[in-house]
């Protein structure tokens, strides 16, 4: 920000060392401070940090319980790191899309809320700067916030949830033992209730194992066996799989002659099933909504709607993936104003605030999903209520603050009146230009 020649110019600094205003003629000063200017990169530069850490404390809470079953599967399952490190990649799309906007109001509040408590935000009033002006960094923010957030909700979420899923699957394809837990009966197969004593994870051994065949309405087996193993990889490449059990018992009976048994002793058995039932679906499966590009929702919702089908599930996803990005913009109206209103701000009264608003925001966000998705209210109504809410709240805000911000321009014309010279209680720092 340059100074005509000549002129002079007082800089005010906080005692943190923080450029906050200059004395200059109030009219003159607000003409001169362009966009970019040292202001707005000073602003810029301290929302940034604040952003950056606020995206990896919450995405860390968010995904710490995901992160602690991706670490189960290298240390219990033998799954390799590689291919947990793409589980954890196809996972973060979604999180990002749930943290970001929780993260830009905390860069904005603890941004705002420090400009207030060191009054550098009554200095830069008295000098002539408005609140909207001021408002300008962080509304620069959230667009760039929303822009992102709409990139990933409409090209990276679908593509990522769908190998999300599709690895899942193939993992339970080629490793079927992960779909087995110890202790407990497992239905997870089609036609059977599988029962294991113990398991080598690692190893892929079985112990103790109890299954019911009900896949033959006629014939009824329950197979009885020491030991087990399933193999860890389907070199067939297709959804069936076999248990392989060692010494063992083989009981049948007929559904017609109830009171007929048989009882078969193996020494090795090997009992095909379809891997991982409803785990391992086939891969021709039809796409869920969230795994769908716009196009994709668009075409289905038309073709659900010709039909005189019902596609408010479709509809929920169509609004979310609009919804959450625009939200991102805001909460960044949210936050300036409430940051100028905090006295004595720090990080943890921002963390809070934050995370407040956020709890509000996602309850009612989900309310909305849930009564939408089952059509019993409008899905775009259910959708973008809470950022209707929300928008109304900053509107209140901002004028609200606007208000307040008249008073120092007020007093500063009266002092001005009584030939009195505004000085806020702050280091002053005298440049000739």
């Amino acid at each position: 920000m340059k100074a005509p020649s000549g002129s002079r110019v007082i800089r005010h600094t906080s005692t943190s060392g923080h450029l906050v205003a200059a004395s200059a003629p109030p009219v003159a000063f607000a003409t001169r401070l362009r966009l970019f200017s040292l202001l707005d990169r000073h602003l810029l530069k301290e929302i940034a940090s604040s952003f950056a850490l606020g995206l990896g404390i919450f995405t860390f809470v968010l995904l710490m319980n995901q992160m602690i079953r991706l670490m189960g599967l290298i240390i219990n399952k033998g799954i390799g790191v590689g291919i947990v490190l793409r589980l954890f990649l196809y996972i973060l799309p979604f999180s990002l899309t749930v943290t970001i906007p929780m993260s830009v109001l905390l860069a904005i509040l603890a941004t705002y809320g420090r400009l207030s408590s060191e009054g550098e935000a009554i200095a830069l009033k008295t000098s002539g700067l408005s609140l909207y002006r001021l408002m300008v960094p962080g509304l620069l923010v959230g667009i760039a916030a929303t822009l992102v957030t709409l990139w990933i909700t409409i090209s990276v979420q679908p593509s990522s949830t769908r190998a999300l899923i599709t690895l899942i699957h193939r993992l339970y394809q080629t490793k079927a033992i992960m779909a087995l837990q110890e202790g407990i009966f497992n239905t997870d197969y089609p036609g059977l209730i599988v029962y294991v004593d113990r398991l080598e994870e690692r190893s892929d051994s079985l112990a103790g194992i109890l299954i019911i065949d009900r896949r033959n309405p006629a014939n009824q087996r329950v197979v009885i066996a020491q030991e087990g193993k399933m193999p860890g990889d389907n070199a067939g490449g297709g959804s069936r799989t076999a248990i392989q059990l060692s010494r063992g018992h083989i009981h049948l009976t007929s559904a017609e002659n109830p009171g007929r048994h048989r009882n078969l002793k193996f020494e090795t058995y090997e009992l095909q099933v379809q891997a991982a039932g409803r785990l391992a679906e086939t891969f021709e499966r039809t796409k869920e909504g969230r795994e769908m590009s716009l196009a994709e929702l668009r075409t289905q919702i038309k073709r659900l709607r010709k039909e005189g089908g019902k596609a408010p599930p479709l509809e929920v996803e169509w609004n979310k993936k609009f919804a959450l990005p625009i939200a991102c913009l805001i909460l960044s109206l949210v936050g300036v104003p409430l940051g100028m209103r905090i006295k004595r701000a720090s990080r943890g009264i921002s963390l809070a605030l934050s995370v407040a608003f956020a709890l509000f925001y996602y309850v009612l966000l989900a309310a909305g999903e849930s009564l939408g998705s089952r059509g019993w209210i409008d899905p775009a109504l259910g959708i973008w209520s809470p950022n209707i809410l929300l928008g109304l709240i900053a509107i209140g805000l901002v004028l609200a603050e606007g208000r307040e911000a008249l008073v120092p321009a007020r007093l500063r014309s009266r002092d001005q009146r009584s030939g009195i010279s505004p000085r806020p209680s702050v280091h002053v720092e005298s440049v000739e230009r």
